[in-house]
C-alpha cells in the first residue's frame, strides 16, 4: 500500500508558484483589467502589497463568481476604493479615539470617587461586580500586568507614581489601557457605577439630539462600546472595513437609531450602525466632523467610479443609498 504523503509535501504540492509584478500584471489584463498606465501601475503594486489590493477590493468590480472583471474596469478605479477604504478607516479610527478619551476619563473619575483612599483600588477583585468571578479575575490580572511591565520604567508616569506615591491611580493608569481593557472594566463593575458611567455620558447623546430626556441604559452602552471596540480594531490594524460586520447586533437605542433609519428589526452590526452610535459618546461637533468628511469621501469616490454603482459600496459599509447627496450636519 502507497503511503500518503506528509503534510509538508501536500503543502509544497499546492503552494502558489512566485509571480514577479509583470506576471501579476498579465494575470490582471487576462481577466479584463484595464491598464492605463503601466508603469505607474507597476509601481503602485510594488509599494502597495499587490494581495492587499487586488484580493481585497477586485470583487466589487468582478462578475458573480468570477476572477473576471466587468467590462472597461481600470485599475485605477480600484486603486481609488482601496485608498476610499483606507481615507474612511483613518476618519472613523480618528472620533473612535475622541470616544475612547471620553470614556476612559469618565470611568476614572467615577471609579476614584467610589474607592477613594484606597490604594491601586482596581486591583481588589470586592470593587467590581461579585456575580461575574472568572470575568473579574481576568480584568485584575490584565490591570496588574500593565501596571507591573511598566512600574520599572523610567520615564512613565506609572513609574513616577509608583515610586514616588506607592500608588498608581486608576486616572494614571488609563493612558496605558486599550479600548478593550476600558470595556472589560466597565461590564465588570457594580451596576451602580455602570449606571453612572451611563448618566454621564447622556451629555453627548443631548448635543446629538436636543430633545432627548430620557436614560441611557448600561446594556445599550456596553453593547454599543463592543461593536466600537471591535470596528476599532480593523481600522487599527489596516484590515478592510468595506463588507465588515461586528459580531453581533448592538441593542436598538430609538433616541439615536430612529432619526438614522436604524429599525428595531434591521441589522445593527454594520460599520454604519457603529458610526451611528459614536453619538453617544462624543459632541455633536466631533461626530458631525466625522459625518461630513466620510460623506465627503464617498462623493469624492463616486466621481472616480465608472464602472460600478456609488451604492454597491454604500451597501457594503451598511450606509443607506444616496445618502452622501444629502446636505453636510452642521
Amino acid at each position: 500500500m502507497r503511503k500518503k504523503p506528509s503534510p509538508f509535501i501536500w503543502r509544497r504540492l499546492f503552494l502558489k508558484p512566485f509571480k514577479n509584478l509583470e506576471q501579476q500584471l498579465d494575470t490582471l489584463k487576462d481577466r479584463g483589467l484595464v491598464i492605463t498606465n503601466k508603469q505607474r501601475t507597476l509601481k503602485y503594486l510594488l509599494s502597495n502589497n499587490y494581495y492587499n489590493i487586488i484580493n481585497g477590493y477586485s470583487k466589487f468590480f468582478q462578475t458573480p463568481g468570477s476572477d473576471n472583471y466587468i467590462n472597461g474596469v481600470t485599475f485605477d478605479e480600484v486603486a481609488s476604493l482601496y485608498t476610499f477604504d483606507k481615507d474612511i478607516k483613518r476618519a472613523i479610527l480618528q472620533s473612535i479615539l475622541e470616544a475612547e478619551h471620553h470614556i476612559k476619563s469618565i470611568t476614572a473619575h467615577r471609579f476614584a470617587e467610589a474607592y477613594q483612599n484606597q490604594h491601586y483600588a482596581y486591583l481588589d477583585t470586592g470593587n467590581y461586580s461579585d456575580d461575574k468571578i472568572l470575568e473579574v479575575g481576568y480584568t485584575v490580572s490584565r490591570l496588574s500586568k500593565i501596571v507591573n511591565t511598566n512600574k520599572n520604567r523610567n520615564g512613565t508616569s506609572i513609574h513616577h507614581y509608583y515610586t514616588n506615591h506607592d500608588d498608581v491611580p486608576i486616572w494614571v493608569l488609563t493612558d496605558y489601557l486599550e479600548f478593550g481593557d476600558t470595556r472589560y472594566i466597565i461590564i465588570n463593575l457594580p451596576t451602580t457605577l455602570q449606571n453612572m458611567i451611563a448618566r454621564d455620558l447622556v451629555e453627548f447623546i443631548r448635543t446629538n439630539n436636543p430633545s432627548f430626556t430620557g436614560v441611557f441604559p448600561p446594556e445599550t452602552m456596553i453593547s454599543f462600546l463592543k461593536n466600537i471596540n471591535q470596528t476599532r480594531n480593523v481600522c487599527a490594524h489596516n484590515n478592510r472595513l468595506l463588507n465588515y460586520n461586528c459580531s453581533a447586533n448592538s441593542v436598538h437605542f430609538s433616541p439615536i437609531h430612529d432619526g438614522f433609519n436604524l429599525q428595531d428589526d434591521d441589522s445593527r452590526k454594520s460599520v454604519y450602525s457603529t458610526v451611528v452610535s459614536l453619538q453617544c459618546f462624543i459632541s455633536s461637533e466631533e461626530f458631525n466632523r466625522l459625518w461630513n468628511t466620510l460623506r465627503k469621501k464617498v462623493r469624492k469616490l463616486e466621481n472616480k467610479l465608472k464602472s460600478v454603482n456609488i451604492n454597491i459600496i454604500n451597501t457594503a459599509l451598511g450606509f443607506p443609498d444616496n445618502w452622501h447627496h444629502n446636505d453636510p450636519r452642521r
